[in-house]
């Protein structure tokens, strides 16, 4: 019997790599990451459960303020990995950057 384990379930986390470029909130059952240069893009790494162990799932989402009392968030796109989602992260806070200039 084969059990997966997740870097979620490990307690892995990314600022110990990234710190100098996000900020972390940890919970029980996920990790929000944030890029300092821009908050409003975020990483939130969590585990599903699949195939008797668990698997790493990084969702990268952009929070836009409709008004100083409200926003919405969208994902921007899934991933089973953090190095794809930390770099579709990096692109979407330099477009973001590039839209303000």
């Amino acid at each position: 019997m084969n059990k997966t384990t997740s870097l979620f379930s490990q307690g892995w986390k990314a600022e110990s790599v990234w710190g100098s470029e996000l900020t972390a909130h940890h919970m029980n059952t996920r990790s929000v990451y944030r890029f300092k240069e821009n908050s409003d893009i975020a990483i939130t790494h969590s585990a599903k459960y699949v195939d008797n162990g668990t698997a790493d799932v990084f969702v990268v989402s952009y929070r836009k303020e409709i008004n100083p009392r409200h926003s919405v968030t969208e994902t921007v796109e899934v991933f089973d990995n953090w190095l794809d989602a930390y770099y579709c992260g990096v692109q979407c806070v330099n477009n973001l950057n590039m839209e303000l200039v």
